[in-house]
């Protein structure tokens, strides 16, 4: 048979050799017949028209928008469309690419400048489709346990021949600088896409790299991309995150946190039925908690020049900014103390159940149980409830306390416990053992005494951790394995501010999902005046989604402010 047309560019012995040069003494290339090589902040090559036939790459780019089918991808790391794996794929175009660049000429030219021995065998390979607003956050694309994994990363790009210059379409692929602990603290270099370029780099752990958001809302960031793979490098030791200090509550002045509190939460009755929706499905969202006037003062004052904002890293961890404490205006420093205050802890733990007050026992007998909850507490609220202004809570105010939004049953995976409507705890079932006070029962199936004397014993040490936070475009959170905030029970408490004009589609809300699993289980959605507590076990995680840039078109200033508090009993 003869010889297929050789679709590549000429790589000549000359060329080779002082890329391979380069490579190995890390000396930067800036241009060589359309060939760059640079070592900050890590090995990477940028080479211009790969291909030698536009037309080709023209017929390329529509075979493959036209063929393949993408399917959407969307966690907490991206937001885009991917294709299966492309390596037995017999799309005419695409065979003939991928033969030569994976397999073929290509490849051999990467082993003599690397001078790493890639496989010819092993070789990831698909299509990504980048539209409005999406993103890749940032990683490293170091996942490798073994000693044969990812060694090279590369992106071939078929974007439009006017994809922007100026990096006004977005899209670009951003390198960021490490820290001695091999976190990514800085983003150094952003490389534009070209169409018929291809960019690779060297996998390791300090490649940290990111696709920052489309911004164009026409143009699509078109590519074929995958990993070669090769012998690895050990991964290196890095320190261990220290967790967050954790505090104890304040006190504060009864009348002081009156003066915060709407009337209707703090009535017995309504926080044990608060209690009872709580219990059932670990959620619960509680509108107009706080007086609206001194809400509104809050809401002006965060939006102050005067306070410091300070931005939290790293980014493979998080991205967005935390108040200076000590800048904070006073009013949003009484807010903080009435919520971190022993008074707050108590109607925390009787609207949960949880022990977040140092009087409430982690776990009660049915004695104390019937001093804090019996069949009584099912009666109707009183008419004189029932018949009071909108400063209450009665039955006609139930609206005021919906529960928290979640996935519909058709988006997320059903349990055999699930209601017929669809209702499902956000959590998994831990609190509500925790709350229907299950003992353990002795092989008479009776409950051991001395179990339960000691249950009565068992008091919590509550403590705390507070931040208030600034959303902006680009901000986010992600799910890191050695957070040690995941690794305990706790009470998530989130109240947000500037938030009026908010909507789904600005990212910015909280996705709880179980471990393991992509299954949502609740959002929680940024709302005006509005308390928002979900429980979470050890096996349920949480993240904040990547805030976009509809954002500056909702808000004023292109912020929103969060309190988040996480108790612990």
């Amino acid at each position: 048979m003869p010889e297929s047309v050789n679709l590549l560019r000429e790589f000549n012995e000359t060329i080779i050799e002082k890329l391979q040069e380069s490579y190995s003494r890390r000396s930067k290339i800036d241009d060589l017949m359309g060939i760059s090589i640079s070592h900050e902040p890590f090995t990477h090559c940028i080479i211009q028209n790969l291909v030698s036939d536009p037309n080709f790459v023209n017929e390329l780019s529509s075979e493959i928008l036209s063929k393949l089918k993408y399917r959407q991808k969307n966690n907490d790391l991206y937001q885009f469309h991917q294709t299966q794996d492309l390596g037995k794929n017999k799309s005419k175009n695409l065979s003939k690419f991928r033969d030569q660049f994976l397999y073929g000429q290509f490849l051999e030219v990467l082993k003599k400048i690397t001078n790493i021995d890639l496989s010819s065998t092993k070789i990831d390979v698909t299509s990504s489709k980048y539209e409005f607003s999406d993103y890749l956050l940032c990683h490293d694309d170091n996942i490798n346990q073994d000693m044969h994994g990812r060694r090279i990363a590369f992106i071939y790009y078929l974007v439009p021949e006017d994809w922007s210059h100026n990096g006004s379409d977005g899209g670009n692929l951003d390198l960021f600088r490490v820290d001695e602990n091999y976190e990514p603290v800085e983003i150094v270099k952003s490389l534009i896409p070209r169409r018929n370029s291809l960019a690779f780099f060297e996998v390791s752990d300090s490649s940290f790299h990111q696709v920052a958001q489309i911004l164009s809302k026409n143009k699509t960031r078109l590519s074929i991309n995958g990993w070669f793979h090769g012998p690895v490098n050990p991964r290196a030791n890095k320190k261990i995150q220290l967790p967050p200090e954790l505090k104890s509550y304040d006190s504060v002045e009864p009348d002081t946190f009156f003066d915060w509190i709407a009337e209707r939460y703090l009535k017995p009755i309504n926080q044990t039925g608060i209690q009872m929706k709580f219990s059932s499905s670990s959620e619960i969202k509680l509108d107009k908690f706080f007086h609206q006037e001194k809400y509104d003062q809050v809401n002006k004052a965060l939006s102050s020049e005067n306070v410091k904002w300070i931005k939290k890293g790293p980014y493979n961890r998080h991205n967005y900014e935390i108040a200076d404490n000590q800048s904070l205006p006073v009013v949003v420093k009484e807010l903080l103390k009435v919520l971190t205050s022993d008074f707050m802890g108590l109607t925390l733990s009787n609207m949960t159940g949880l022990a977040l007050h140092p009087t409430v026992p982690k776990t009660r007998s049915d004695e104390t149980d019937s001093d804090s909850y019996s069949e009584d507490d099912d009666e109707e609220p009183s008419e004189e409830i029932e018949n009071q202004d909108d400063n209450e809570f009665s039955d006609s105010d139930s609206e005021i306390l919906p529960e928290l939004t979640t996935m519909s049953p058709s988006k997320r995976k059903l349990s055999e416990s699930e209601e017929n409507d669809g209702s499902k705890p956000c959590c998994s079932s831990s609190l509500n053992k925790k709350l229907k006070n299950d003992e353990d029962l002795n092989e008479n199936g009776q409950k051991s005494d001395i179990q339960s004397n000691e249950s009565e014993r068992e008091y919590g040490n509550p403590k705390y951790n507070c931040e208030i936070r600034r959303w902006k475009p680009g901000s986010y959170t992600l799910i890191t394995d050695d957070d040690d905030e995941i690794k305990k029970e706790a009470l998530d408490l989130m109240v947000y501010f500037g938030c009026q004009n908010w909507h789904s589609g600005c990212g910015g809300n909280v996705s709880y999902i179980a471990r393991d699993e992509d299954t949502e289980l609740l959002t929680v959605n940024p709302e005006e005046n509005c308390l928002a507590l979900v429980f979470r076990d050890k096996e349920t995680l949480r993240f904040t989604k990547f805030v976009n840039s509809r954002l500056t078109e909702m808000t004023s200033n292109g912020y929103f402010y969060e309190i988040y508090i996480v108790y612990y009993e």
